[in-house]
C-alpha cells in the first residue's frame, strides 16, 4: 500500500496568498495641453462666463496703397470688435472607502485613493482641452486631402510638411512661444519623426535646452512635444487603401486657446463620522475643479490628421 500524500489541496484551509508590500504600477500619461494654453482665471463671484475682446485688425494693404488727396479728408471707418464667450464647467470625481477596508487591506489604501485620483484629474483636464483643440477649424490633411478617409497609411507628418505649418502660423500672424511655435502629437507620430533625415540631422548632437514638460526636439520652426495623453487615440477608418488609424497632431501658437479656471482642482479627504455617517464607516475621497477652455483665434492653431507608425495600409 502507497503512502499517503498530505499535500496543498489537503492544507488548503490553513494556505494563506502572499501580497508583496509594493502595489502594481498604473499608467502614469504624459498630459500636456494645460501648459500652453493662455491662463485666464475667472475671479470668485464674478459669474461662471468669461468673455474674450478684441479690437479687430485693420485689414492690411494690398496693391498699390491710396494716397490721401490734398486737402481733402478721407472717409472714416469703423472699428469692429469680436468677441469669445466661455462658460466654465464643472467636473469631479468620488471614492467611498469603509473603515473595515481600511483597517484590513495590507497596502495604504487612502494614499493609494488619492494618487489614482490626481491622474484622473489630469487625465480628464488633458481630454477636456483636446477636444475643444481639435474642433478647430483651420485643418490640414497631410497628403493633400480634405478629409481623414484620403489619408493613407504614407501620409506620415515630415519636415516638409511642418515647414508648410509654419508658414501657415506665420501668414497669419501667429505669436510664437519665444522663438519658435509648438507641435503636439501623439506618439505613433512621434515615432515616424523621429525616423525623418532631417529630424535625426536636427538632433542628433543637439543639446537643446529641454523647456516644456514632452519635448523631444526642435525642428522647421517648432518646439516638438510628445504625449500619450488617452485623447490622442487615433480616429479609426476602413476604407480599402486607406490609412486604418489616423492621428491628430496640432501646431500652436502662442495665444491661440485660453484656459479659464473658475475652480482649481481640490482635493477632498472626508474623514469617518460626516453627515449620514454616525457609526463613522465610511470615509469619501474625491476631487473637483470648474473650467473652460475655448481657441480664441482659430487661424493661430493648426490641426494636422496624418498616418502614424503603426498606420499600415488596408488590403
Amino acid at each position: 500500500m502507497a503512502d499517503s500524500l498530505t499535500n496543498t489541496s489537503i492544507l488548503a484551509a490553513d494556505l494563506q496568498t502572499y501580497f508583496a508590500k509594493k502595489t502594481l504600477k498604473v499608467a502614469e500619461f504624459n498630459t500636456v495641453l494645460k501648459q500652453f494654453g493662455e491662463k485666464v482665471p475667472i475671479p470668485s463671484n464674478s459669474s461662471k462666463t468669461v468673455s474674450f475682446t478684441r479690437y479687430a485688425k485693420y485689414t492690411a494693404p494690398s496693391g498699390t496703397p491710396s494716397q490721401l488727396t490734398e486737402g481733402v479728408t478721407p472717409d472714416a471707418e469703423l472699428q469692429t470688435i469680436e468677441t469669445v464667450t466661455a462658460v466654465a464647467e464643472q467636473y469631479g470625481k468620488l471614492i467611498r472607502l469603509t473603515d473595515l477596508a481600511e483597517l484590513t487591506v495590507k497596502h495604504p489604501a487612502v494614499q493609494e485613493v488619492l494618487r489614482n485620483l490626481g491622474l484622473h484629474e489630469a487625465e480628464l483636464y488633458d481630454h477636456l482641452v483636446f477636444n475643444v483643440l481639435k474642433a478647430g477649424t483651420t485643418i490640414k490633411y497631410v497628403g493633400g486631402g480634405s478629409a481623414i478617409t484620403d489619408i493613407t497609411a504614407a501620409n506620415k507628418l515630415s519636415y516638409d510638411e511642418m515647414l508648410d505649418s509654419n508658414a501657415l502660423l506665420e501668414d497669419n500672424g501667429a505669436k510664437k512661444f519665444g522663438s519658435d511655435f509648438v507641435l503636439v502629437i501623439a506618439p505613433q507620430v512621434k515615432a515616424d519623426l523621429l525616423d525623418d533625415a532631417d529630424f535625426k540631422s536636427a538632433n542628433q548632437f543637439n543639446n537643446t535646452n529641454r523647456i516644456y514638460k514632452g519635448e523631444i526636439g526642435q525642428l522647421a520652426g517648432f518646439r516638438v512635444v510628445s504625449t500619450n495623453g488617452p485623447a490622442f487615440t487615433p480616429e479609426l477608418q476602413a476604407t480599402s487603401g486607406d490609412a486604418n488609424k489616423v492621428y491628430t497632431s496640432f501646431a500652436i501658437g502662442t495665444g491661440a486657446y485660453q484656459i479659464s479656471d473658475l475652480q482649481n482642482m481640490r482635493v477632498y479627504n472626508t474623514a469617518p463620522g460626516g453627515q449620514g455617517d454616525p457609526l463613522h464607516q465610511k470615509r469619501f475621497l474625491g476631487y473637483k475643479f470648474a473650467f473652460k477652455s475655448v481657441i480664441t483665434n482659430q487661424s493661430w492653431i493648426q490641426v494636422i490628421k496624418s498616418a502614424g507608425r503603426n498606420s499600415i495600409t488596408n488590403p
